[in-house]
């Protein structure tokens, strides 16, 4: 049945050379005499172009040049070539791991929206669902406090600050005996306790060294007794010793006071920092934070208003419910998607109560899959990472193109083969993961004297012949042929480079000489 066919095919061949296009249309005589590199040259000797002459000469099979126009005819000129060997893999279109997103709620809660559903395309950031936790109220809650300890640490700082510096001040004052004038600069000055202690203790020294004075004064005098004077001495020395501790545990003090002052605003606006990493961890995003930090007045709101005429409006200290309103969803935070990708799997449902352990959604991103398969370990030594690739997909996809992006260290003990990888762009969505393909790549690249089209190699007398421009027509010359690829052929002889020959109407002589019974050795001199 094969053979049947396969003669129809050159019956077919024949008759479409010699130009049945069907009854009352004989061929134009003078019609296609181009003069291209396609056809022999005006100086090749031809027959009238009433048709195929198969008789005028023997060794040839001569063509007019409507002929070699209907059936297109080309000849190339023989040379050297590349014979590429290639491997083939079988391989399967996977995800990219990387590309796939699982989400899970940040603080558990009940289901209170849903916004996405199967199938849907997101991006980052895109809300999925409404989820409302008691937890994130709590969270919300401490994160307020802390802002509003931070507050309240830094009013207290600039009036410990204060007093340091005032205290300090009265101290250089207090070294010597002071002048009024020097007491009086330091007046409104605040020092908190310390003013009225060291002012009393330095004026208790004061007095008792001045009824010293004056005991000593009536003792040289000898109106007072010797007790007197020792006991006023006594006295003396007493208060300049509690102004000597006063002034010692004033500097000590306020000088702690204001590393301690310190000290609270760090750990105050510590705490407010993780309050606030908490928050963002159990789904709060920057929307909420602001909202939270704007309803904690600063500093100067905090301070009581005194005035009694004047506008102290902006000193007022604003409810919390007030600001946020009685219907604020306190404990509500919005579930995002954390990455592009389509919804592949939803695991929640409206009023579902759901804990941070749960998977909600999956996403998947296919804009770029990954083409796996296994080098064979005859093959390993010619693959190589970042080598050129083809990828055969089936039928209804075109070919693609890439480089081996990764090549295992290890062999597998079982199939004996090595896994490799090579990564697609597939943002036009046209690819899906699972599909089978065939991996091609080029191994081995080797030079030879003539390489030709194997489209141009025919078999007459079940040997591969070639068609060679000769006299004014094509002879069919017997070769010999070497090494392969999946479209060019090596000859080894029969071929000689710079012959031309025909790479494009071969199928269509063979079927001439097949025909009309030529032999196939016919104008060779057999």
């Amino acid at each position: 049945m094969t053979e049947h066919k396969h003669l129809w095919l050159l019956v077919c061949a024949a008759l479409l050379v010699a130009g049945c296009d069907g009854p009352g249309e004989p061929p134009d005589p003078h019609a296609g005499h181009d003069h291209g590199t396609d056809e022999p040259h005006d100086d090749e000797q031809h027959p009238d172009d009433e048709g195929l002459d198969e008789h005028a000469d023997e060794e040839v099979v001569v063509l007019t040049a409507q002929q070699r126009e209907r059936i297109g005819l080309k000849l190339e000129i023989a040379g050297p070539g590349t014979i590429t060997e290639t491997a083939s893999f079988p391989g399967e279109l996977s995800l990219d791991p990387d590309r796939i997103t699982h989400v899970a709620p940040s603080a558990s809660g009940f289901v209170r929206s849903t916004e996405k559903t199967i199938g849907d395309k997101v991006l980052p950031g895109e809300t999925l669902a409404w989820i409302e936790s008691a937890e994130l109220a709590e969270a919300k809650m401490t994160y307020f406090s802390a802002l509003a300890a931070v507050e309240g640490v830094r009013i207290r700082l600039p009036r410990t600050h204060a007093i340091f510096e005032n205290v300090n001040r009265l101290l250089d004052v207090l070294q010597t005996p002071p002048d009024s004038a020097a007491l009086a600069g330091l007046h409104g000055m605040e020092m908190g306790e310390w003013r009225g202690r060291l002012l009393t203790a330095h004026t208790q020294y004061k007095a008792a060294w001045s009824i010293y004075e004056s005991e000593r004064n009536l003792r040289d005098q000898s109106i007072s007794s010797g007790r007197e004077l020792v006991e006023a001495e006594a006295a003396a020395l007493q208060a300049e010793a509690e102004l000597n501790a006063a002034r010692d545990t004033a500097r000590f003090q306020v000088q702690i006071d204001l590393i301690a002052a310190a000290q609270s605003l760090q750990i105050a606006e510590f705490e407010a920092v993780a309050a606030e990493k908490k928050l963002r961890l159990l789904g709060a995003d920057t929307s909420i934070i602001e909202s939270l930090q704007a309803l904690v007045p600063d500093g100067s709101a905090m301070v009581p208003c005194r005035c009694e005429e004047r506008d102290c409006s902006h000193h007022q200290i604003g409810s919390v419910f007030d600001t946020l309103g009685q219907e604020e969803k306190l404990g509500w935070y919005a579930l995002k998607a954390p990455a592009a990708g389509m919804v592949i799997a939803k695991h929640m449902t409206l009023g579902e109560r759901i804990g941070g352990e749960t998977e909600a959604f999956s996403l998947v991103d296919t804009d770029s899959l990954w083409v796996q398969f296994d080098i064979y370990q005859k093959d390993l030594p010619q693959i190589r990472e970042q080598q050129a690739v083809k990828i055969v997909i089936g039928p209804g996809y075109e070919q693609r193109v890439g480089t081996i992006a990764f090549i295992s260290p290890l062999i597998d003990e079982h199939t004996r083969t090595v896994k490799a990888r090579v990564v697609l762009d597939n943002r036009l969505g046209i690819l899906r993961p699972g599909l089978f393909v065939t991996v091609r790549v080029d191994t081995q690249h080797q030079q030879a004297p003539v390489v030709i089209p194997k489209d141009a190699v025919q078999t007459l007398d079940e040997r591969p012949v070639v068609f060679v421009a000769e006299g004014g027509g094509y002879a069919a010359e017997p070769v010999v042929l070497g090494r392969s690829d999946k479209r060019n052929v090596e000859i080894l002889s029969g071929l000689e480079p710079g012959a031309r020959y025909v790479t494009r109407g071969a199928f269509e002589l063979k079927a001439m000489i097949v025909t009309s019974g030529q032999d196939a050795h016919a104008g060779h001199g057999h």
